[in-house]
């Protein structure tokens, strides 16, 4: 009986402390299952509406706002986010369909998770008033109350566009894209992104729109690592490249970039000696960016290259087909035809240039670019028989020293890039009205018959053949 009054009432208190305990677990479980729901319900209210729109725009440097989110369950869609018109910054921002969903595991540990995050359309234009936006100011406890601090960290799996596209602009030096698709994945320390598809839109007439294969890479504050990128011409080119770029007041960078097939600048080049329609093959390592360009060393090969005079006779190839009548100086193949190149800002330099149609014309030496201005020597090889022609109707000014089977001269450039200047033109000029001259007086010494005879008319043939001498054999 003792015993029995003695363990009554512990056995009491233990039903009631087991029946809190209970009612305990089962508030937790209530405030567990209807707390993610609580919390959907304020996403989806004006109040995170204005505090997204907000450090939105902080984060692009914009002035924007989202549409109105539409909740079903953890997935969420909005419209879009745009940037106000006439908003200051560097970009105006138009980002459409936006969807994701959240990680409710998460909620409970206040900690907003997107893992996806899907763009429909991602459109940039360059800002009207491009200076930067300053750091949203927080609002205040009394404005925001604690809905404002309910979440310790925001988190984004990646980010994936489908259709990104870029404005040309004046602001942009005329590059644009269009239909690019991208894949961004961020975190703390790395933010990795991938760019595939789609049409860039470049500034140069001789390039116009080339087509973007693949573009990977990875970003770690401050530097830009580019991992890859592929893109192809129209024409059927290929160019590849890769390197690190670290943005500022002047810019850091370094890398390679590669060609294969790509079109030549203007379709052809020559400065003034002959016209070559190629395409190219090469590369070029980029080893520094100085203020006001790129410094660094490349090669170049052509491609399917063609010995051409130009139109008319204003090329030295051209005038020595008129002055000697040789059909292939009207037009041949380049067995071979490369150089090796550096660049400096403001500075170009063409060394080791070989271009060749063996037993035909051989061309070697360098170019200097300064700015505008133009430089260099070449050394000009003709064939021994074409040479030798030249050289008579010279006046043995001209080709006259014999290298490896040519005959060579040299040839000093001068002028500007679209306006070269050679010392061998004038020379070959002279000979060229010279032999039209001496032409002349053969036709009309057979037309008067007047060899040797004392009219006037024989006389002036006299005088012509007295100043440029009898034709070369």
């Amino acid at each position: 009986m003792n015993q029995e009054k003695q363990g009554g009432p512990t056995w009491g208190w233990r039903w009631i402390l087991g029946g809190l305990a209970a009612c305990f677990v089962l508030l937790a479980i209530v405030i567990g299952a209807l707390l993610p729901t609580w919390i959907v319900k304020w996403l989806g209210g004006k109040e995170f509406q204005r505090l997204a729109s907000q450090e939105v725009s902080s984060l692009l440097q914009t002035e924007g706002d989202f549409e109105p989110f539409e909740w079903s369950s953890f997935s969420v869609h909005t419209g879009g986010f745009q940037s106000r018109p006439g908003a200051p910054g560097p970009c105006l921002w138009n980002i459409r369909e936006i969807r994701t969903e959240i990680s409710p595991r998460l909620l409970l540990d206040r900690i907003l998770r997107f893992p996806e995050i899907t763009i429909g359309k991602l459109s940039l234009q360059t800002g009207i008033h491009p200076s930067p936006v300053r750091e949203a100011t927080p609002a205040s406890s009394s404005a925001a109350g604690p809905s404002a601090e309910i979440f310790r960290h925001v988190q984004i799996g990646k980010v994936e566009v489908r259709d990104f596209q870029i404005a040309p602009s004046a602001k942009t030096g005329g590059w644009g894209a269009s239909g690019v698709t991208a894949l961004i994945q961020p975190s703390k320390q790395t933010t990795t992104f991938s760019f595939a598809q789609g049409e860039i839109q470049t500034p140069l007439a001789w390039l116009g729109r080339i087509n973007l294969v693949e573009a990977k890479g990875r970003y770690v504050d401050p530097t830009i690592f580019l991992t890859s990128l592929a893109v192809k011409a129209k024409s059927g080119g290929t160019l590849e490249m890769s390197g690190e770029f670290v943005p500022g007041a002047v810019p850091q960078a370094k890398g390679r970039i590669s060609w294969d097939r790509w079109t030549v600048p203007g379709g052809k080049i020559g400065v003034g000696l002959f016209e070559i329609p190629a395409s190219m093959s090469g590369d070029f390592v980029l080893q520094e960016w100085r203020k006001g360009g790129p410094v660094g060393n490349g090669r170049v090969q052509l491609v399917d290259a063609r010995l051409e005079p130009g139109r008319g006779s204003e090329t030295i190839l051209g005038i020595l087909g008129l002055l000697t009548g040789e059909p292939r100086l009207r037009g041949c193949p380049l067995t071979t035809a490369k150089a090796s190149w550096a660049l400096q800002p403001g500075i170009y330099d063409v060394n080791q240039i070989i271009a060749e149609a063996p037993g035909l014309l051989r061309a070697v030496g360098k170019i200097q670019v300064r700015g505008e201005s133009l430089s260099g020597r070449i050394e000009l090889g003709l064939e021994g028989d074409l040479g030798r022609k030249v050289n008579t109707l010279t006046g043995g000014e001209c080709f006259a020293r014999l290298e490896n089977g040519y005959s060579v001269q040299s040839i000093q450039l001068s002028g500007t890039l679209s306006s070269p200047k050679n010392d061998l033109e004038p020379k070959l000029k002279g000979a060229l009205a010279r032999t039209a001259i001496r032409t002349g007086a053969q036709i009309l010494e057979k037309a008067t018959g007047a060899q040797g005879s004392g009219n006037a008319t024989g006389q002036a043939v006299n005088v012509l053949k007295s100043l440029f001498g009898p034709a070369p054999k």
